[in-house]
């Protein structure tokens, strides 16, 4: 299933080989992403990712260096964000590299040059990498696992993030994403309507807990080709408005003073 809301629960069947072959193809990027460094350690690659996504994305970046597609299209979707045009690992030595990003979201007349450490930018383009990275590299079949996408990143690039996903949904990725981020989720509703994503491959899993029990308790709802849904559940995106008018209301009655 692709999921672009909430906690999603995934279901394998439990026996031997099958499930550990599920779990290991799993690629997780959790919410927690670390802090930006100076140098990372290479780690070594294969077709699996154990533990958690973000400790192999330097590894993969300075693998694909001699891969000029991968990097352009990184630098593309990074760019479509609004955070950078380029990305590269530079080798430190035999077990590290640094990651250099360009200081400007989109290319300029000697810009190629214009590179700085990963660790020298907004945190956005750090804790962002991870998630985009794992979007390009997993298969189709694949499961994608990712919290939060949308940490430290502008509204305008939460919005944005929606194609991101539904780029990979479309090649047959299995993205489940839990989100907290009503922009993101609006996004993936305009590319519905749009023509732009098939809902059929879209359904929405609304995590809420009881207040009185603790218990959290799941409600589905499935997307229809405008892209609308069934009820919001309560205080999601009801607390945005109710901001609003609140500000409203007390800025109109200080102007009528």
């Amino acid at each position: 299933m692709n999921g672009v809301e909430g906690k999603s629960l995934v279901g394998f069947r439990v026996g031997g080989e099958e499930f550990e072959d599920a779990i290991a193809e799993i690629v997780h990027v959790p919410g927690s992403r670390g802090n930006p460094q100076r140098n990372y350690k290479l780690t070594s690659l294969s077709d699996r990712y154990p533990g958690t996504f973000e400790n192999y994305t330097a590894s993969i970046v300075a693998k694909k260096n001699a891969s000029v597609s991968l990097l352009e299209t990184l630098g593309k979707d990074l760019a479509e964000l609004g955070l950078t045009w380029k990305v590269e690992a530079k080798q430190i030595d035999d077990t590290q590299v640094e990651l250099r990003v360009g200081r400007l979201p989109a290319p300029s007349r000697g810009g190629a040059h214009d590179l700085v450490s990963i660790a020298d930018v907004g945190f956005g383009v750090s804790q962002t990498l991870p998630v985009v990275v794992a979007l390009l590299i997993a298969k189709p079949g694949q499961l994608v696992y990712i919290e939060q996408p949308e940490i430290h990143l502008h509204p305008r690039s939460q919005h944005a993030m929606a194609k991101l996903i539904a780029r990979a949904a479309k090649r047959g990725v299995k993205v489940v994403i839990e989100t907290h981020s009503s922009i993101l989720l609006l996004g993936i509703q305009s590319l519905i309507a749009l023509d732009e994503l098939d809902p059929k491959i879209v359904i929405l899993h609304w995590c809420q807990r009881d207040p009185k029990t603790g218990l959290t308790k799941v409600t589905s709802n499935e997307i229809d080709e405008a892209g609308s849904f069934g009820d919001w559940p309560e205080d999601f995106d009801d607390v945005s408005l109710e901001a609003q008018m609140r500000f409203l209301d007390a800025a109109e009655k200080k102007l009528a003073k």
